[in-house]
This record gives structure tokens, sequence and C-alpha cells, in this order.
């Protein structure tokens, strides 16, 4: 095998694994996500809604660094990907909001306005998966 063939088959091996590393990445930026609200759900305790809650915000803000398996071909400046990246946005916003309440001692109405993660999270799924 000579050198160029070499190397080239390197760079592919590299940016299958890396493609791979990252998708893993989303993979488990998402279930963390999926967990912590689970437990914001069922927690009846501030303390522990506020620290879920920025668990989420981790989460979301960490899975901006990674595309959906269905967009990775797509280049950076694509709708799609703009459109994916917008969504984390908002659901961070969101995640903003209901922690206000949480910090204002609302817990009730912070799990009401959490709703909003749960249609934006079923809408990006449909969207982007």
């Amino acid at each position: 095998m000579n050198r160029n063939m070499f190397a080239t088959l390197l760079l592919s091996v590299t940016a299958i694994f890396s493609s791979a590393v990252l998708a893993h990445e989303l993979e488990a930026e998402m279930k963390t996500l999926a967990k912590s609200t689970k437990a914001f759900a069922t927690t009846n305790d501030i303390e522990t809604a506020k620290k879920q809650l920025a668990i989420m915000r981790q989460a979301a803000l960490a899975s901006k660094q990674s595309v959906p398996h269905k967009l990775e071909t797509l280049p950076p400046e694509h709708e799609k990907i703009i459109a994916y990246q917008a969504a984390l946005d908002q659901l961070v916003v969101e995640i903003d909001k209901v922690t206000i309440l949480v910090n204002q001692g609302q817990l009730d109405h912070a799990k009401a306005e959490a709703m909003s993660l749960i249609k934006i999270r079923n809408e990006s799924h449909k969207e982007f998966n």
C-alpha cells in the first residue's frame, strides 16, 4: 500500500470514527435530557427541581456540538442544521423560563410550564430524527 492510499484510508477511518463519537455524544445528551425531565416532573423538592433543570440546560447546550444522524451530511449553513440549532436554543430559553418559576418557589406552575419542553422535544424528534 503506497503512502497516499494509506493517508486516504487513515483520513476516512478518522472521519467515520469522529462521526460515530459525535452521534454517541448526542445520544447520551438526549438520554440525560429525558432522564432529567422525568426527574423534574416527579419531584416535589425545589432544590431537586433546580438541579434537574441545570442538568437539562447543560445537556441542551452540549447537544449543539453535534447533529442528529439524519443531518450529518449537511453543511453547517444548511437550513435544517440552522433549524436544529434554533430548536435547541428554544429549548434552553424554555428551560430558563421554568427555572425562574422554580426560583420563585412556584414549582407547580413551573411543572405546567415545562410541558413546553415536551412539545419542543416531540416536534424536534419528528423533524430531525
